[in-house]
């Protein structure tokens, strides 16, 4: 359905308009309050007309305050699921939000945190998955683009899929954990911000990539990534520019991971050896 513009909300003092469809008029906007016990999703108590409800879900709001009264981490159980047909709005302003379960968004993810305050810190673990069918933004927003103090971790078998990822932040993927943009990954330039009048510049932009993490990007992006690596702004196990390039693994998609840190290579090579003994023993 063609969507149609809406009146201006307001995410903790900055004015946001959104366009939503007709059926956006039938479901439920809900602020976190941490009126319960401060952490659970499933909690009631913790929201201000109950726990958010897939299919009738339109924008959720974690932020209490700047910087934020209620730091205890804002955690999604592994059998959670998560579902709003618009938007999720934080954490901000120093909060934490823990996954465990799935999360869905129609149109986007937007965590904030002010430069000099609090940092917002979004954790993905065990076999989360995030999906934000339009934008996940790490602390870059078009209509609010002063929060790049946000940090993405994602761990173990995590995952985060988006079509547009907006980043001002720090995007740090570790263990087996998955990070794809489908359309696009946009950084602005060393010096500006993704979106105008934003705060984001390469002093507050990192991706880190370890272990066997990967970044997924769209086509062939190797020019971007190589001026990711002149800009400083990634890194393989904590070095930069220590990542490697893959067009073939994933065809129509450039697989971004770390380069294995040199113990691992060692341990890869003794392995190799002792399997090539035992098959001689055998034989």
């Amino acid at each position: 359905m063609k969507k149609m513009c809406k009146l201006p909300h307001y995410l903790a003092g900055a004015a946001l308009v959104i366009c939503l469809s007709d059926s956006a008029l039938a479901q439920n906007t809900y602020h976190w309050t941490a009126g319960g016990d401060a952490t659970s999703w499933g909690n009631p108590l913790n929201w201000d007309i109950g726990v958010p409800v897939p299919g009738s879900t339109y924008q959720i709001f974690l932020g209490t305050g700047f910087p934020t009264p209620t730091p205890v981490p804002i955690t999604i159980g592994a059998s959670d699921v998560v579902q709003a047909s618009d938007s999720i709005f934080g954490p901000e302003w120093g909060e934490t939000l823990n996954v465990n379960g799935s999360v869905t968004a129609g149109f986007g993810f937007f965590p904030i945190g002010a430069v000099g305050g609090p940092t917002s810190t979004v954790n993905l673990y065990g076999t989360a998955s995030f999906n934000a069918m339009d934008t996940f933004s790490v602390g870059d927003t078009w209509w609010f683009p002063g929060g790049p103090n946000v940090v993405i971790n994602v761990y173990d078998n995590s995952q985060i899929t988006a079509n547009w990822i907006q980043f001002g932040g720090h995007l740090n993927i570790f263990g087996n954990g998955t990070v794809m943009a489908n359309l696009g990954f946009n950084t602005g330039t060393a010096t500006t911000p993704v979106f105008s009048g934003g705060l984001d510049t390469d002093a507050t932009r990192l991706i880190d990539i370890s272990g066997m993490g990967r970044l997924i990007l769209p086509g062939d992006f190797t020019a971007q990534v190589n001026d990711w690596i002149a800009r400083g702004i990634i890194q393989g196990n904590g070095v930069v520019g220590a990542v490697n390039i893959d067009l073939a693994s994933d065809p129509g998609h450039t697989v971004v991971t770390a380069v294995p840190e040199p113990a691992s290579v060692t341990l890869l090579g003794l392995s190799g050896f002792l399997l090539f003994l035992r098959r001689r023993l055998v034989a």
